[in-house]
């Protein structure tokens, strides 16, 4: 089989007839197949013929296909860019914040996977350690760190999903029927309609985490205010 690239990221299927099947082209070859036909398309069958092989073959590699989905996720989340650890923390969360969404824009299908399946590999457990790591760095309690941790998380996932969805409605024509709307009367509907339409999906992710980067700064300032001493946290 040639090789393919994918129109949406680094995934590749490399595979001749001469080359056999093993768990990292078969797992690479399901991150292809989502990234071009969606989550619920996938099927053992399917990826089969995709790989040139029965379905029967994969089972040679991966147990099931709830155990390739947790491998798809994996290889996702070890795609994702560590950042450098001599930044600030600020800077790191920024770079980490960033790197998530690129792999959320790279990979929309594998998106929904997120939450919804175990990570099986440290080094899938990775840039969430880092994010939690750089937030005890700060100067965050574990409590606090963690609450930081899901609402950044949170926040990064849900903007690639409405970010992929908006980029969808624009592709297929849809918008707000206008004609039924009396415009005098919902000024700033307008407003954000118009506002919408000229997005700059960087602009507003970064925004974003402005809010949450100065949130961390004032629940550290507030620690400061009340001198809640802060335990070193030793980097990992």
């Amino acid at each position: 089989m040639a090789a393919r690239p994918s129109s949406k990221g680094p995934v590749t299927i490399e595979m001749t007839d001469r080359e056999p099947l093993n768990h990292e082209r078969v797992v690479i070859a399901a991150v292809a197949f989502v990234d071009d036909y969606g989550l619920e398309a996938l099927s053992m069958r399917k990826l089969g013929a995709e790989l040139g092989v029965e379905a029967m073959s994969l089972y040679n590699h991966v147990a099931n296909k709830d155990t390739l989905l947790d491998d798809v996720l994996d290889f996702v989340l070890r795609e994702i860019e560590l950042p450098d650890r001599s930044l600030s923390w600020d800077s790191q969360l920024r770079v980490l914040a960033h790197a998530f969404r690129r792999a959320g824009l790279r990979h929309p299908g594998v998106l929904p996977l997120f939450g919804q399946r175990a990570i099986r590999s440290v080094e899938g457990f990775a840039p969430l350690e880092r994010a939690y790591d750089i937030l005890r760095s700060a100067g965050l309690d574990p409590d606090d760190a963690l609450d930081a941790f899901i609402t950044a998380s949170s926040y990064v996932l849900g903007f690639v999903q409405t970010e992929l969805g908006g980029l969808r409605d624009v592709a297929e024509g849809r918008s707000i029927d206008f004609s039924m709307i009396d415009l005098g009367e919902h000024p700033r509907l307008v407003e954000m309609g118009v506002a919408f339409a000229n997005r700059d999906g960087a602009r507003e992710f970064e925004f974003g985490l402005d809010l949450i980067i100065q949130g961390v700064e004032l629940r550290i300032a507030g620690y400061e205010r009340h001198g809640i001493a802060q335990e070193p946290s030793s980097t990992t």
